[in-house]
């Protein structure tokens, strides 16, 4: 693990036990799903936390049982994986069902983004880095966990490859990384009304 990420876990797990100060384990669970990449730290801080606890509550020296730990959090992380990639394949299926352009250009507006779906096209094929308002309302109307969507879109956006642009060696040239929200936004050359309304969208993180 980088150094960056460690700070990262470390940032995760003191505010989720700030938020948490007695932590039970659906409190863990519910923390893994949510960061699922994480989930092998937060199964590790699970396992310290109880052995702390438990410590702290009897009067007898306290050895942690290693070989019960690894088990737990095997079984934590297997359960972990199931649920993912169950949600991911609900993920897959649910966008199948909008592959209508009537469809999509409803749901558009139904998650904010107005009559624009070629916004929403380039979200649900991750080219596009969608604002977590509109996300959020898009796992909601879909019923599919926000996390399930962004890890769909982002396989989508590996798997496609698809040529941005051409350089001015004629050359396409393939995206990298999703167009950031702004920059789709101004690409569509709305009125400056609706413009900044959208642009706004990708503001209220």
């Amino acid at each position: 693990m980088t150094t960056i990420k460690r700070r990262e876990v470390e940032h995760l797990i003191t505010n989720f036990l700030n938020k948490q100060p007695n932590p039970k384990t659906p409190d863990w669970k519910q923390l893994i799903e949510l960061f699922p990449q994480h989930a092998i730290a937060i199964a590790d801080a699970a396992i310290v936390r109880a052995a702390g606890d438990a410590a702290d509550g009897s009067d007898e020296p306290y050895e942690l049982d290693v070989e019960l730990a690894n088990r737990t959090l095997s079984k934590a992380l297997s359960k972990v994986h199931q649920a993912h990639s169950s949600n991911l394949e609900l993920a897959k299926k649910k966008v199948a069902c909008i592959q209508k352009p009537a469809t999509r250009r409803q749901m558009a507006i139904e998650v904010g983004i107005g009559p624009y779906p070629s916004l929403i096209n380039g979200i649900l094929s991750g080219r596009i880095k969608g604002p977590s308002k509109v996300l959020e309302a898009l796992a909601a109307r879909l019923d599919v966990p926000r996390v399930s969507l962004i890890e769909f879109f982002r396989q989508c956006f590996e798997g496609s490859a698809v040529p941005a642009f051409k350089g001015g060696d004629s050359k396409p040239k393939v995206a990298i990384k999703p167009v950031p929200w702004k920059e789709a936004v101004r690409g569509l050359e709305l009125s400056e009304e609706e413009t900044i309304r959208l642009i706004k969208l990708g503001e209220e993180e």
